[in-house]
């Protein structure tokens, strides 16, 4: 079995805090003319109440194409080397991460409210913290219908979330003790928490 049982993360709290902190998703794009697939670098924010994920992007991005199939979402945390120093010598040399993948049905949005109404929840989402915070209204009415129809709007249903941490979960609770000890003090503060 790979990922190791061990190394499975099967608590769904811990998944959607991953994508919420982390939401670039790597989306493995079905390509017809190659058995590799096509990757699209996507921005995407996870709707918890409506258990969907929404993201807009170009219209000619293959992602647009796919109405009703299904797309493999990959997402990322903090990450980073583990020398044997941070363990007391009690490790091999490894690598430490947190990854989440999703199996999602893509449902291309038609209504014009639909699709104004993600980019506005996308963009108050996305410009927090930014001062003065950008909003949609700030592009006037026409040019926005404009932007629009260079853009497909999407939402993602989730049909499956598996969650690999590779976090030493296998080593004793001295060593993994050492380990998010030491990792604090490098300043890997987000990958020391999930320990």
């Amino acid at each position: 079995m790979y990922p190791p049982a061990h190394f499975q993360e099967h608590d769904i709290k811990q998944l959607h805090a991953l994508v919420k902190q982390f939401p670039l998703a790597t989306i493995l794009v079905p390509d017809v003319r190659n058995s590799l697939n096509n990757l699209c670098h996507i921005p995407i924010l996870f709707d918890e109440t409506r258990n969907v994920f929404i993201a807009h992007v170009a219209k000619h991005n293959p992602l647009a194409q796919l109405n009703t199939k299904s797309v493999k979402l990959l997402f990322n945390g903090d990450n980073c080397y583990l020398s044997p120093s941070y363990s007391n010598n009690k490790t091999l040399p490894s690598w430490l991460y947190s990854s989440v993948q999703v199996i999602a049905n893509v449902d291309i949005i038609k209504s014009n409210d639909e699709k104004d109404k993600i980019m506005r929840q996308l963009t108050s989402h996305f410009e927090q913290g930014f001062t003065p915070m950008w909003t949609i209204d700030d592009v006037p009415k026409e040019h926005r219908k404009a932007m629009y129809q260079q853009l497909a709007f999407i939402e993602l249903t989730p049909t499956n979330w598996q969650g690999n941490f590779k976090l030493s979960q296998n080593k004793p609770l001295d060593v993994r003790a050492a380990i998010k000890h030491n990792l604090t003090l490098i300043n890997k503060h987000t990958i020391a928490a999930l320990l």
